[in-house]
C-alpha cells in the first residue's frame, strides 16, 4: 500500500490510530510505542496484501537491510567522531543504496540493463531515509549529541512511519526532543490529527483532483505553445496541492504519534525572490540542503580562502551546488538536472540583480507595486522551473 494514495490505506490506518489513542490518552505512548507502531504500520504496508507480496515482502527485506546498515554506520562513527576519512566514508556508504536506485531508475534498455530490474531493489522511502540517517552521521561527526544514539530513539526516527515515503524530513534532535517530551496534552494532537488530515481531503481528492482531471489531463498530450503554457501552470497547482495534502496527511498521522511534524509549506507562490520561494516551498528539503550542503560549503570556502577576489563567489557557486545535486537526489533524468541547475541559476539571479538594484537603484518603483510585480515574477519562473521538473518539454 502507498500511503495516503487510496482510501483503503486510510481505512487501515484506523486500526492504528485507536490503539494510540488509547495509548495517549492513557498517558502510555512513549518511544517503544511509538517504535512498535511505526513497525507494525510498515510491515503490513510493505507486505502489501492487496497487491504483489512477493514485491511488497523483498521491499520490507530491504528496509530491515537498510536500517541495520545504517545502524552500524552510525554506531562505527560513534567510536571515532572526530576522524574525517571515517565520517566521509560513512556519508558515502550511507549513499551508496539510494545511488544505486536511482541509477537503476534512470536505466534504458540501451544500457544493457534488464527490463524492470529497478523494481527489485529499494524500498519506497529510501530518499527520505537516507537524509535521515546522514543528519544523525552529521550530528555524531560535529560532536552536538548527549553521548550516544540511544537505539529505540533512533528506531523511532528512521522507522517514523507517517512520514518515511515522501517527507516531511525531520531533524534527529528535534524529534528526540518531541519523543523524550511526550505527547502532553493529547487531546489538543488529536484535534490537529483531525484538522490535517480534513485539510489534505480537500488538497489532495478534491483540488488536486479537479485540477488534474480539468485542466491537466487534457493537456498532457499537447505540446503546442498555448497547450505548454496550460500545462506549466496545472501542473504547479496540482502538484503543489497534491504534495501540501500528503504534507497534511502525515503532520496529522504524527499527531496521532504525539509528534509535532514540521511544516513543508507556507503560501509559496506569494514569495518575492526564489529565495523567499525555497523558504516557503517543500522548506524541509530545501533546509535541509541549506544547513548540510550549501552553509557548510560557503563556511569551507571562507575559512579557507577559496575566492579571494569576490566575496560572493562561494555563495553563488554554493547555490548552484546546493541545488543541482537537489536535482539529482529527485533523480538522474535531465529534466531533474536542468531543473535543479535552473533553480541555482534564478537564486544567484536574483541575489546579483537585488545587489546590483540596490547599488545603482536604477529599478525606483512604488514598494506596494515593486512588491506585486516581483511576487508576479517569480512565480512564473517557478512554475516555468516545474515545467522543466515536469519532463513535459523532454518528451
Amino acid at each position: 500500500m502507498t500511503p495516503y494514495a487510496s482510501f483503503p490505506y486510510f481505512l487501515f490506518l484506523l486500526y492504528p490510530a485507536a490503539v494510540l489513542m488509547v495509548l495517549g490518552f492513557t498517558g502510555r505512548l512513549r518511544t517503544g510505542a511509538v517504535l512498535a507502531l511505526s513497525a507494525a504500520v510498515l510491515g503490513i504496508q510493505f507486505w502489501n496484501p492487496t497487491g504483489d507480496t512477493a514485491a511488497g515482502l523483498r521491499q520490507l527485506e530491504y528496509l530491515a537491510a537498510y536500517v541495520l546498515w545504517s545502524l552500524a554506520l552510525i554506531y562505527w562513527l560513534q567510536r571515532r567522531p572526530a576522524d574525517r576519512r571515517a565520517y566521509y566514508a560513512a556519508i558515502g556508504l550511507a549513499l551508496l543504496p539510494l545511488a544505486v536506485v536511482k541509477v537503476l531508475e534512470s536505466h534504458t534498455p540501451a544500457a544493457g540493463l534488464p527490463a524492470g530490474l529497478v523494481d527489485t531493489v529499494g524500498f519506497l522511502g529510501i530518499s527520505y531515509m537516507t537524509f535521515r540517517v546522514i543528519d544523525v552521521l552529521i550530528l555524531v561527526h560535529d560532536q552536538v549529541l548527549e553521548g550516544t544514539p540511544r537505539l529505540g530513539e533512533l528506531l523511532a526516527y528512521l522507522l517514523f512511519f507517517p512520514t518515511i515515503s515522501a517527507g516531511p524530513i525531520d531533524r534527529y534532535r528535534r524529534f528526540v526532543a518531541d519523543l523524550r517530551a511526550g505527547p502532553g496534552n493529547y487531546a489538543a494532537h488529536v484535534e490537529k490529527a483531525i484538522h490535517r488530515t480534513a485539510q489534505g481531503f480537500l488538497y489532495k481528492y478534491v483540488f488536486a483532483y479537479l485540477i488534474y482531471q480539468y485542466a491537466l489531463a487534457p493537456v498532457a498530450a499537447s505540446h503546442t505553445l498555448g497547450g505548454d503554457v496550460i500545462y506549466m501552470y496545472a501542473y504547479s497547482l496540482y502538484l503543489f496541492f497534491d504534495f501540501a495534502g500528503y504534507t497534511a496527511f502525515a503532520i496529522g498521522a504524527g499527531h496521532l504519534l504525539g509528534i509535532d511534524v514540521p511544516e513543508n509549506f507556507a503560501a509559496p507562490f506569494l514569495s518575492p525572490t526564489f529565495r523567499a520561494m525555497w523558504n516557503r516551498w517543500n522548506m524541509t528539503l530545501s533546509f535541509w540542503f541549506r544547513d548540510h550542503i550549501y552553509m557548510r560549503f560557503v563556511l569551507g570556502a571562507t575559512k579557507r580562502r577559496w575566492f579571494r577576489g569576490n566575496r560572493h563567489t562561494a555563495s553563488y557557486l554554493g547555490f548552484l551546488i546546493t541545488m543541482t545535486l537537489m536535482g539529482f537526489w529527485h533523480g538522474f533524468a535531465w529534466n531533474y538536472i536542468v531543473y535543479g541547475l535552473f533553480q541555482g541559476g534564478m537564486l544567484v539571479g536574483y541575489d546579483f540583480l537585488g545587489r546590483w538594484n540596490r547599488r545603482t537603484q536604477r529599478l525606483r518603483l512604488p514598494a506596494g507595486f515593486a512588491k506585486a510585480a516581483s511576487i508576479l515574477i517569480t512565480a512564473n519562473l517557478f512554475c516555468f522551473s516545474l515545467l522543466i521538473f515536469s519532463g513535459h518539454l523532454f518528451t
